[in-house]
């Protein structure tokens, strides 16, 4: 078993960990971490690396360590695409306990101690499953937990569900749907925003097209009513 900070991936000393590791267990990982995205796509792809241990000559590994991470706060990612977020399975842990709530159980270890035998042939008829079927059944509510993550760490994508509409037919200049997205993100906290080609780019990306008629440029197939207000149409 490994320890290594998503956030250190890309130090090949610290990768080395992970040869021949099954699993890469992280109980915690800080607020506003963010991930080496490329690695990790690498690691959970099992593609080969050149890592090394300090004052070793450097070697091949090929990954096979199963990531967890447990954290309270999502960790931050530069990389939007579908690659990253289908390798991730979220699962919320949601209910709390208190000795205050009356739901804490002092032997609860004892209790699962005695049961070993059961869960260990639960874990196999469950892990026979998944071998007949070739993959894990993900549950909604993990689909769900997945999606929040990506709108969180896409602020574009986060502002087109909170202040747009999808609209087959409208459109908007770009200059007034960036004021308008500069005008959320401030409003919502966030510091490090995107310049009007990266904002341009990734809406494009999410599926919005641009369109140019004479010297008029517009973004369509949106709406956005934060967009039309008058105030927004200053020059960027």
């Amino acid at each position: 078993m490994a320890g290594v900070q998503p956030s250190r991936f890309d130090n090949p000393f610290q990768r080395a960990h992970l040869h021949l590791k099954l699993v890469n267990i992280v109980t915690e990982i800080k607020q506003g971490e963010k991930m080496d995205d490329a690695s990790l796509k690498g690691i959970v792809s099992g593609e080969p690396a050149t890592v090394e241990h300090k004052f070793r000559n450097p070697f091949e590994m090929r990954p096979f360590s199963t990531c967890w991470f447990g954290t309270n706060h999502m960790p931050h990612t530069r990389d939007f695409s579908d690659g990253l977020f289908r390798r991730a399975l979220v699962v919320e842990f949601n209910n709390k306990f208190k000795p205050e709530l009356g739901n804490c159980d002092p032997l609860l270890r004892e209790k699962l101690m005695a049961e070993l035998p059961g869960i260990l042939n639960l874990a196999l008829n469950a892990y026979a499953g998944v071998v007949a079927r070739g993959a894990f059944t993900i549950p909604e509510s993990c689909k769900a937990a997945r999606n929040r993550w990506r709108l969180e760490a896409d602020q574009v994508a986060q502002f087109v569900d909170d202040e747009c509409e999808v609209d087959p037919i409208g459109r908007i200049e770009p200059k007034r749907l960036f004021n308008a997205y500069s005008q959320w993100a401030t409003e919502s906290g966030i510091s490090k925003k995107l310049s009007l080609k990266g904002f341009s780019d990734r809406l494009e990306a999410l599926g919005f097209q641009r369109y140019r008629t004479g010297k008029a440029r517009y973004i369509t197939g949106i709406d956005c009513q934060r967009a039309t207000a008058p105030h927004l149409a200053r020059r960027v």
